[in-house]
């Protein structure tokens, strides 16, 4: 993955008592406490040493994405296909899945997922939903998967490829 040539940096003032960045695609988001200036010299030097640090892990934005609009529309769908019925469905940020799925058919899908491609965010939603009816990694549910989405294969490597 190439470095952004250019890093976008957007500034958020919330109640938190020290500095925090967080990677996204084509730069980062900073988080400041209210009472610090984006100007403040302490900022400035925070956002020059994370750049820095970073490197080249800051992925380049990519060209096609997926609204959680179109997430949601994706569980409807997909759940109707297999013939579950989740929970809940919420979005967290989510920084080593994409996504989970609970005992109790409650269903998270990582907020990162909107920076990825639809075929790539449909596959993880088909992966969480067929463990509402088998809930492992076993035989069955990799039958299941070919079943519905016989290249979700490569589509898992793709996935796997993105450092998000």
């Amino acid at each position: 993955m190439t470095k952004s040539a250019n890093p976008t940096v957007t500034i958020r003032r919330q109640h938190r008592a020290s500095l925090m960045m967080r990677v996204v695609p084509g730069g980062v988001e900073v988080y400041i406490p209210r009472w610090f200036k984006p100007t403040n010299a302490k900022v400035q030097q925070f956002i020059e040493q994370g750049l820095v640090k970073l490197g080249e892990k800051i992925p380049p934005v990519p060209t096609e994405q997926t609204s959680r609009t179109q997430l949601e529309e994706m569980v409807q769908v997909w759940a109707g296909r297999l013939g579950v019925e989740p929970g809940r469905i919420t979005f967290r940020d989510m920084r080593r899945k994409w996504g989970s799925c609970s005992s109790r058919a409650h269903i998270t899908l990582s907020t990162r997922l909107t920076w990825v491609a639809p075929h790539l965010a449909e596959y993880v939603v088909l992966h969480e939903l067929v463990h509402l009816r088998v809930f492992n990694h076993g035989k069955d549910f990799k039958a299941m998967m070919s079943a519905h989405m016989p290249d979700w294969r490569t589509r898992e490597q793709e996935r796997d490829a993105l450092r998000f």
